[in-house]
């Protein structure tokens, strides 16, 4: 019955996907002050616009809210379980951390990006925008070759050293 009840929220897509673009670009243009005061809705709105008629971009979004919601959620707990196991979260709320979260971000939007354009990029292949081998299969045809597991060996062997090395120095 759920199952049913959640389908039918494939219908309203295009007009979630017109609002959260309109929201998050009304939002933008509102905080940088950009344009001044008088055009940010209309602009906003011409840009949510162009937005929902092309398919892949929606498809694009459609794509990464889902994972960026995960990530989020990721962040949140593994804050509430540095918060409970220490008495300061500041040790945990450092750069690094943020960098992390930022850079995992970016390889979500990139993998996001190669499933919904992958069409364009291979022009070749009859595919519809987002349909072919899916991103598993496709990083374990990229990780299976042996160049990928010793370039990873590498770089994981220049890590642990330099990490051994820094804490030899101080």
């Amino acid at each position: 019955m759920a199952v049913e009840i959640l389908a039918g929220i494939n219908f309203f897509m295009p007009i979630i996907s017109f609002l959260f673009v309109f929201a998050v670009i009304y939002a933008i243009l509102l905080k940088t002050e950009i344009l001044g005061s008088g055009f940010n809705l209309m602009i906003a709105l011409v840009m949510a616009a162009i937005f929902t008629s092309f398919s892949s971009l929606e498809l694009y979004v459609r794509t990464i809210v889902p994972w960026f919601i995960v990530m989020l959620i990721i962040v949140f707990l593994v804050l509430l379980i540095a918060g409970f196991s220490t008495k300061s979260i500041d040790k945990i709320m450092t750069p690094a951390f943020a960098r992390g979260v930022v850079v995992l971000l970016i390889i979500v939007f990139m993998i996001s990006a190669i499933y919904v354009f992958n069409p364009s990029f291979h022009p070749d292949l009859v595919l519809v925008s987002g349909e072919g081998p899916g991103i598993v299969s496709q990083l374990k045809d990229f990780f299976s070759s042996s160049k990928v597991g010793g370039s990873l060996l590498l770089i994981i062997t220049v890590v642990v050293v330099s990490m051994i090395i820094t804490k030899k120095s101080s």
